[in-house]
């Protein structure tokens, strides 16, 4: 049985970790893998979290802070580690972790930067470890049949890609609220959210990218929003009249992560609502000052084999999920995805998703993909067992497992948005990762 120590006691690493390999009766909903392997140790800023975690679900967990990182190895021997923490974080726990000849599971985005990226590259190149990026992304059920039909020959020789993807009002101010709003924690969306979508395009087109151009903005959140209400007060409003006049609040105060069915509310509540003492000393507010990166982007991606991306990025929209269309020498592949939960969609939310293909000259065909139950469209359990368990077969065929090269390119394409929006120039992803890779 595999030995993991978790760096990051994030909501995202109890779910998706913690809770499937401690196989909790009362959470079927997350996994057994309880018999594949065993969380050894737990790190986080806030050990509070762990200690707390351990009490309700009475277990023991041993917990350690940052810079007890050593003395965790030392003491509880783990065979690899899980990083999903902050996100500045991961290049610095995936590092030490390979210099330990472990094995490292990193959640997206793999680091916050490109030159990061670099020193994960280095320092697995010189270890025993390897590191594998949790991009479930690929696993979503209509994403791995496009893949499935472009690996079949159905479009051709792509030539380009139309790709739109919103946040709703809801999900996208949270970020805002959070740590993700600071560059300095998250590298910006452009890679904290946007690596998803940059990875699952160049996997999908097998191809690496070389020239990003973008344009990007602080449209919704921070001090200059038109939506702030202290612009259009003479006087200084305190947080309570802020939030009584702003839109966002008044839509949303009071939301907090969907629930499940009330026979699993106690325990949902008990695993997962656990206090964060030092991260978020203060609240944070979507006005504030200190916000500094952008809530929405405009990007043209061009890459090795001339296939190039047209990418919009929106983190304030009515609805939210993406519109994704492949053209190609033998016709265009299209798909929509509405993510909103049915009580926050402003419209009728399809059940379904369907794939279209139209041949370049022949009768368009729809293709009804099935609904998987699980976290991000059934992604999460499938990568699990990938992780956990074994690589399945079909993940072998599509290549679907994300090594640390994918997480590199993800990053390099976010942070290249980024930069490309402040200078207005085009940015090359080579001058960024400063290698040459073949694929």
């Amino acid at each position: 049985m595999k030995k993991y120590a978790v760096c990051g006691f994030s909501v995202r690493a109890i779910a998706q970790y913690v809770v499937p390999l401690l196989g909790i009766p009362e959470l079927p909903e997350y996994g057994d893998f309880s018999k594949y392997g065993k969380v050894v140790a737990a790190l986080d800023v806030d050990t509070e979290r762990i200690k707390i975690f351990n009490e309700r679900q009475k277990t023991s967990i041993p917990a350690y802070s940052p810079e007890e990182f050593e003395k965790m190895i030392k003491e509880t021997k783990p065979d690899a580690l899980i990083v999903a923490g902050v996100d500045c974080t991961h290049a610095e726990y995936t590092i030490k972790g390979l210099k330990h000849d472990l094995d490292v599971i990193v959640e997206k985005p793999m680091t916050i930067t490109a030159q990061q990226a670099k020193q994960v590259l280095e320092a697995e190149k010189n270890s025993r470890g390897r590191v594998v990026v949790a991009f479930n992304y690929r696993y979503a059920p209509a994403h791995k049949y496009i893949k499935k039909l472009i690996m079949n020959g159905a479009v051709g020789k792509i030539t380009n890609i139309e790709f739109i993807y919103n946040l709703d009002t809801w999900h996208g101010s949270s970020y805002f609220k959070r740590w993700n709003r600071s560059r300095q924690f998250s590298g910006g969306l452009s890679i904290h959210k946007c690596c998803h979508h940059f990875d699952l395009i160049n996997w999908l087109v097998d191809d690496i990218p070389e020239i990003v151009f973008a344009f990007g903005a602080l449209n919704y959140y921070g001090p200059d929003s038109s939506f702030n209400p202290q612009k259009k007060s003479k006087r200084k409003l305190t947080t309570e009249e802020i939030k009584k006049r702003c839109p966002y609040y008044l839509r949303w105060e009071g939301e907090t992560i969907p629930l499940p069915e009330a026979k699993h509310l106690k325990v949902y509540k008990d695993t997962f609502y656990l206090p964060y003492k030092v991260q978020y000393p203060g609240q944070l507010y979507l006005y504030d000052k200190d916000i500094d990166i952008e809530d929405t982007y405009s990007a043209a991606i061009k890459y090795r084999g001339g296939v190039s991306m047209t990418y919009s990025f929106n983190a304030s929209t009515p609805w939210e999920g993406y519109i994704l269309a492949i053209n190609g020498t033998g016709g265009r592949i299209e798909t929509m995805h509405v993510s909103t939960s049915s009580d926050r969609c402003p419209f009728p939310k399809p059940d379904r998703q369907t794939v279209t293909y139209i041949p370049l000259f022949g009768t368009r065909q729809v293709h009804d993909i099935d609904v998987v139950v699980g976290g991000h469209g059934g992604s999460d359990h499938v990568i699990k067992h990938d992780i956990f368990v074994k690589e399945t077969e079909e993940s072998k065929k599509l290549g679907i497992c994300a090594k640390s090269i994918d997480g590199a390119y993800a990053v390099a394409m976010g942070e290249a948005v980024w930069k490309s929006a402040k200078s207005a120039s085009p940015v090359k992803i080579s001058e960024l990762l400063a290698f040459n890779h073949s694929g």
